[in-house]
């Protein structure tokens, strides 16, 4: 099976070749990473005699953030470990940067990108940096990538994992191929016990399959106190009498949604400010040329100057700051889940006590949003219309703003746990 992927693959990338340098030349996104992917000029450095290495890996932004309460618990319980980190895409890494290379705190000793699963580039990042384990979070296996591990003794393990409906179906029209890959890991850490069935469906062994929970309840809640709460409001112009609501890590195609629902809902309450926030950063230059700026005066955050008040829609064009933000807002709508996209972490403006709205499509986030439904902390909406009847509720009435944002803070606060299980899990394991 292997190899007829490593053929596939390799037959792929003759395929793709000539047009490489044209990726290279044009897209500034790919220019960043693409030789870095192939292992060449990485920077990475050798692994340091008597030292454990540990390779931790997140795909891109959402994974990133969600471990860092991982990677934040393993460098305090295990000083003495060599952590490498990497991330597939450009905006994971410099997610990557922002939150382990603070100034204040190192939490990672080196930051990389993850290989194109080529053997070629495989066998030369993985040969160079000699992890003793690797940790993979959520998600982003690749055959290659986990056949060159397991022929090198190295032990993979995928935390926070989970799986939907969807993927299940997916995988199980490979099956063989699924379970092969699968059952190459060392240990598969469930967010919850129906993950953990969906992973044996498809044929892995029950005991290389536990359930610590989820790290994203590990999230530290960020320290905003009243002075840094006035100077937030003030760098977005919020005014005292002004109503927000946050649409954070939007798609494409959900935007014309959350503006049909703010028109609404402005005639009623005209002192409602919306900060837009979408999940590629770059696009709000083109989304902000696409809207008439009236009735909405609408502005970019880069360009809000310090007193600026006759704005009433505000596109966040800046990586790090949306998760922040919430803490500002009245009532948040989790964006990827109008559009089939799985959803955000609904628990970013949960964890500020705030009011949180969210569409159909929260796979990604299945268990964390039905417990903030059925704890009464959020609500599920389908159409523009019922999130605008929705908003205007809330927003009228704080006594159920309160109530739930309380109750989204609980959820928040009492499923805490799953950082210290895994790390607990890896040691018994003896991979730190």
């Amino acid at each position: 099976m292997i190899f007829l992927y490593k053929t596939i693959i390799n037959i792929l990338f003759i395929i793709v070749l000539p047009f490489l340098p044209f990726i290279y030349l044009f897209s500034k996104k790919r220019r960043a990473n693409m030789v870095s992917r192939f292992g060449l000029g990485t920077g990475l450095k050798p692994k340091q005699a008597g030292k454990k290495r540990i390779w931790i890996h997140a795909l891109s932004v959402g994974e990133v953030i969600s471990s860092l309460p991982f990677v934040k618990g393993l460098r305090e319980k295990h000083k003495d470990l060599d952590i490498i980190f990497t991330a597939s895409t450009k905006t994971g890494f410099d997610m990557a940067e922002q939150l382990f290379l603070k100034k204040d705190k190192i939490l990672t000793d080196q930051l990389g990108y993850f290989p194109f699963d080529l053997g070629w580039s495989v066998k030369k990042i993985s040969r160079s940096l000699e992890p003793d384990a690797v940790v993979i979070v959520e998600t982003d296996l690749w055959p290659n990538f986990l056949y060159e591990m397991e022929k090198s003794k190295v032990p993979v393990v995928l935390i926070n994992a989970r799986l939907s409906k969807r993927s299940l179906k997916g995988y199980l029209f490979f099956r063989k191929f699924s379970s092969m890959v699968f059952s190459s890991l060392t240990q598969i850490m469930a967010q919850t016990p129906l993950d953990k069935k969906r992973f044996q469906l498809l044929g892995i062994d029950k005991r290389k399959i536990s359930v610590p929970g989820n790290i994203k309840f590990d999230q530290e809640q960020a320290n905003i106190d009243e002075p840094k709460m006035a100077k937030l409001k003030a760098r977005f112009g919020i005014q005292d009498q002004d109503r927000v609501w946050i649409a954070g890590s939007t798609h494409e195609g959900e935007e014309p949604i959350f503006l049909d629902a703010f028109a609404s809902v402005k005639k009623k309450i005209p002192n409602l400010k919306l900060i837009l926030a979408p999940r590629d950063p770059k696009r709000s230059e083109k989304l902000i040329r696409q809207i008439p700026s009236h009735p909405y005066h609408p502005v970019l955050f880069s360009q809000l100057k310090l007193g600026m008040k006759n704005h009433d829609l505000i596109f966040i064009d800046r990586i790090g700051l949306l998760a922040t933000s919430y803490a500002i807002c009245d009532i948040a709508f989790i964006g990827g889940s109008m559009v089939p996209q799985g959803g955000h972490n609904p628990l970013e403006p949960a964890m500020f006590g705030k009011p949180v709205l969210f569409g159909p499509h929260m796979t990604d986030f299945l268990q964390v949003s039905n417990l903030l439904v059925k704890e009464k902390g959020a609500c599920r909406v389908e159409t523009a219309s019922e999130m605008a009847v929705k908003l205007e509720g809330i927003l009228k009435s704080p006594a159920l703003a309160a109530q739930m944002g309380e109750a989204g803070y609980r959820v928040f606060a009492g499923n805490a746990g799953a950082v210290d299980r895994i790390i607990n899990k890896m040691e018994d394991l003896n991979l730190v």
